[in-house]
């Protein structure tokens, strides 16, 4: 016994260390690495933020930036955040600058400078991405062609006016809605992946198309279809939004409340969200349905449990909040953000 013990005693020690070492550090402040993050626009005049929380432990942390980097901030207008390959690219709009981070801890890594109004970022590969950008005037739109290794700009492609948040069809082109930016557009484009050129420029019913989705169903045939949604322009003495698919095949085309956004789909692939007027919408293969009386400043759906964020800006000068729902519509949770929330972006 006198033998056996110290060696046994060894061995639990071993394995006790062994297993602490092997073990990540749990998901919490300073490392993130399940839940999802908020973007915070700011105030005019002020500093945007990112707000991170955990639906499962209900842990909130706000400006994790600031927090990872002895309090600096991001700046005036964070427009939003994408996640890719272990890093996180912040596209601060009015500072005309792309940060780049450590996607856990949050940690500052470098910039993409040289940049006019960007607004988001979409990874191409491991090796390059494409950020959309309104022009210097708000007007002259474009995306450029980014080097993630050396975050250089190595080709600008032009678009139309107010290029927004990019998507890859089944297809594998990609398609950017021009939303108008400062003026009035009524086209998509779409680029070649490979040689990164617009290969086409597709006229739609609607006015300024802000964002665009894959959806599992058209009103025929129930197979995947892409879907733009138009929020009518501010130019107009009445304006109107339009949702449909983007191929006349497609046979869907609806006049919908303006100023409608934030396009997405639940994991099934068969409900659409959007949200307009103070209320979130949902399109099915039924039809189009007033869901929820809900403000919503920007919305997700999550991927895994099809729950619905809705985030909500309030009055834009104070702290919002992001209410959640489940895909019954039953409210389940709400916590609190920075000003302005306008994106959900969920850790993969």
């Amino acid at each position: 016994m006198k033998v056996k013990l110290p060696f046994l005693l060894l061995v639990f020690l071993f394995l006790l260390l062994y297993s602490c070492q092997k073990d990540p550090a749990p998901a919490g402040a300073g490392h993130y690495t399940s839940g999802l993050f908020i973007v915070n626009e700011g105030p005019f005049g002020g500093a945007g933020s990112i707000t991170w929380h955990n639906p499962e432990t209900g842990e909130t942390v706000q400006d994790v930036f600031s927090k990872a980097n002895a309090g600096a901030v991001l700046g005036e207008f964070v427009q939003s955040l994408t996640l890719h390959n272990g890093k996180g690219y912040i596209v601060v709009n009015g500072a005309n600058k792309v940060y780049v981070v450590n996607a856990t801890t949050f940690e500052f890594l470098d910039t993409i400078s040289g940049l006019a109004l960007p607004r988001y970022l979409f990874p191409l590969d491991n090796d390059f991405g494409l950020i959309s950008q309104w022009g210097a005037d708000g007007l002259t739109g474009s995306v450029v062609k980014v080097d993630l290794n050396t975050l250089q700009i190595v080709q600008s492609i032009p678009t139309g006016k107010g290029p927004e948040k990019m998507i890859r069809q089944l297809d594998g082109l990609v398609l950017i809605p021009n939303s108008g930016g400062f003026g009035t557009d009524t086209t998509v484009s779409i680029l070649n992946a490979d040689n990164t050129a617009e290969q086409e420029r597709l006229s739609v019913p609607g006015k300024n198309p802000g964002s665009a989705a894959v959806a599992g169903f058209s009103s025929t045939t129930q197979t995947p279809a892409t879907f733009t949604l138009c929020q009518g322009s501010y130019l107009d003495p009445d304006p109107q939004g339009w949702t449909g698919t983007l191929d006349p095949a497609g046979n869907i085309s609806l006049t919908i409340p303006p100023y409608g956004n934030d396009l997405c789909v639940a994991p099934d692939g068969r409900t659409m969200y959007f949200t307009a007027g103070g209320k979130v919408y949902t399109l099915q293969y039924s039809g189009l349905t007033a869901w929820l009386d809900q403000p919503a400043y920007g919305l997700a759906c999550d991927p895994k449990t099809g729950y619905l964020y809705c985030a909500d800006a309030k009055d834009f000068n104070s702290a919002g909040e992001v209410v959640v729902y489940t895909a019954e519509g039953e409210r389940v949770g709400a916590f609190p953000t920075g000003i302005a929330p306008g994106e959900v972006v969920f850790i993969p």
